[in-house]
């Protein structure tokens, strides 16, 4: 789902505020504006599965307002033509395990097995527990009553594949891409495999660092997997440490280079390297600690640590301290903060952050993923095995610019023949990066398997995939766009559209009316003067079909079902709801059907 939460985050706040870009998305006449997908709250981390004729489009909640990630539950959307999703509203929360503290629903996925359905729910900083169901719409329930997977930091963003053999495969991780081998009961995994931490390397998952092995003219090679990258607030650029190896001497060093941005390119402005003494042989690991006194340290070493006194400009240090050995004292201090920067953003080593996205296609598995860091980009790697070696793809989405959240987090489905990339961003009016929405679009495979760059855009699927009947009773929930209503539920109802005010409008796509229509039904409640449902074809412009009377009929609860004659109007068109009335909500509308 999401970047290194506990530690990066209040990194990325700062980048946030500078740099979140919050997007008004409106509708014209005539025209396709139909991601992101979800528009009557905020939803991300797309989780899509096929099953049957319909993708079920499990997602989590940002709640309105967010300044952090406020999440505490799972909703879901279905859709059986691509354009239009019916909200079938929250199917699981927090409260569905009673283990789980009161915030961090993250990212979730759901697959079918043997006619039940499991849910695998990453809870911040607790674990991924597992929820089932006889059902795709839930309840969903906790057969474990605990997690499914604790390994400490970082499990969150789960993703499960079922292999042709049987086998089924649970991946996840942040800053670890890990997994295990699920039993076939999908609520347990294979304890002498274990939990199999993936190598995250140069050919699997791409260095991050930006020509990486162009940077220092002197080395012979580098460890791109010991280095780290750090912020000087001083002069607010960033400083790559790195292990490499000296093709005039072929022993162990550390560079240093700078740079304007956290993966580079970095510029080596010493011109040999930093540091030559105790690198030894082993993975030396250079980091950064800093002290009270906001005294910055170059430390490395593997059994034994060293540190040098950085000067100001961080890429020189003071001569007069001279390279020492740790002191017993400090070494205890310095080995936690090591411990704690391994987790950082600026110890990710590869272009692998997160929100793995796990699935086989013609032979051949693919691992799709959350990369780069703040802000996130798309890639991918493939496999011929399900458990590697990975090799590394491409990017399939850039970093959003324009209306884009810090984070993105995909999901990939093939349905009725066609292929679809899910991600989410920050376009919705109001959005921004913890305030998400997820978008949809249609792509399709190059001849030898490799994904193409998709390029996010406001339009979306422009074209279904199947023809919405108007001749069966529709949830006034089902929309393609709408423009200031929200949804509500209760036990008795189910989902429903609520906030309806004068000029608010809903527009559903590519309906087919076959020979015309003649009347229109709508279950609706008003505990106001009600109002009017305006009913158009192919715009808020378009071909007037008739106008659905609302009345008061003394309760927002008390469902009646109004009627009216339409225009009798032939073949398939966009169908726009457009509410009319007086002051404040004009009523609730929970189903329409025509006839």
């Amino acid at each position: 789902m999401i970047l290194n939460k506990s530690i990066t985050k209040s990194a990325a706040f700062k980048f946030i505020l500078g740099v979140m870009m919050i997007a008004s998305v409106t509708v014209a006449s005539k025209s396709y504006a139909d991601n992101p997908i979800i528009q009557t709250r905020f939803t991300a981390d797309p989780a899509p599965m096929v099953y049957h004729d319909t993708v079920y489009l499990y997602a989590d909640h940002d709640e309105d307002s967010s300044t952090w990630f406020t999440m505490i539950d799972w909703r879901l959307y279905t859709s059986t033509d691509m354009v239009n999703w019916t909200d079938h509203g929250r199917v699981a929360s927090l409260k569905s395990f009673s283990w789980a503290p009161t915030n961090g629903a993250w990212a979730p996925q759901c697959i079918e097995r043997n006619g039940k359905f499991f849910m695998y729910c990453p809870i911040h900083m607790h674990g991924i527990g597992v929820l089932v169901s006889n059902s795709p719409y839930g309840p969903f329930v906790d057969p474990l009553g605990k997690p499914l997977i604790f390994s400490g930091f970082g499990d969150i963003d789960p993703t499960v594949f079922i292999d042709n053999d049987g086998q089924a495969y649970l991946y996840w991780g942040n800053p670890n891409l890990c997994y295990v081998k699920l039993n076939k009961d999908m609520i347990s995994y294979d304890r002498k495999v274990g939990i199999v931490k993936v190598p995250l390397t140069d050919k699997s998952f791409k260095l991050r660092i930006i020509n990486a092995k162009k940077t220092f003219a002197w080395a012979k090679s580098i460890n791109g997997l010991a280095s780290q990258t750090i912020k000087n607030d001083a002069d607010n650029k960033y400083y790559w440490y790195v292990s490499a190896i000296d093709k005039n001497t072929n022993n162990k060093v550390i560079g240093v280079a700078v740079g304007n941005d956290a993966i580079g390119p970095f510029t080596d402005l010493v011109g040999k390297p930093l540091i030559t003494q105790h690198c030894g042989e082993g993975n030396i690991n250079p980091t950064v600690v800093t002290d009270n006194t906001k005294q910055a340290y170059l430390t490395w070493g593997n059994s034994d640590l060293w540190y040098v006194k950085l000067n100001k400009d961080m890429m020189s240090y003071d001569a007069s301290f001279g390279i020492q050995p740790i002191p017993a004292d400090k070494k205890d201090g310095f080995v936690s903060e090591i411990k704690k920067a391994i987790n950082s953003t600026g110890k990710r080593y590869t272009t692998y952050e997160e929100g793995p996205w796990f699935y086989k296609r013609n032979g051949l598995y693919y691992m799709v993923y959350s990369a780069g860091g703040v802000p996130e980009h798309i890639a991918y790697s493939t496999s011929t095995g399900p458990t590697g070696p990975w090799i590394y793809r491409d990017t399939i989405m850039s970093v959003i610019k324009a209306g884009g959240a810090f984070t993105n987090h995909s999901g990939i489905i093939n349905f009725k023949g066609h292929s679809y990339f899910f991600y989410h961003n920050g376009a919705l009016s109001g959005g921004g990066g913890f305030d998400r929405s997820i978008c949809v679009e249609p792509f399709n495979y190059n001849p030898d398997g490799t994904i193409p760059r998709i390029i996010p855009t406001k339009a979306g699927v422009i074209k279904s995939v199947a023809h919405l009947n108007p001749y069966i009773r529709q949830a006034a929930s089902t929309i393609a766009w709408e423009v200031g209503v929200k949804t509500s539920s209760n036990k008795n109802t189910g989902v429903y559209v609520t906030n309806i005010h004068n000029g608010d409008y809903i527009k559903v796509r590519s309906v087919d009316f076959a020979k015309g229509a003649k009347s229109f039904d709508a279950s609706v409640a008003s505990a106001s003067d009600g109002g009017n449902i305006e009913i158009y074809l192919d715009s808020l412009s378009g071909t007037f079909l008739g106008v659905c009377p609302v009345k008061n009929n003394n309760g927002w609860q008390n469902w009646t079902i109004q009627s009216c004659k339409v225009k009798k109007e032939k073949g398939i068109h966009d169908l726009y709801f457009v509410f009319k009335g007086g002051q404040g909500s004009l009523f609730n509308f929970n189903w329409w059907k025509f006839k």
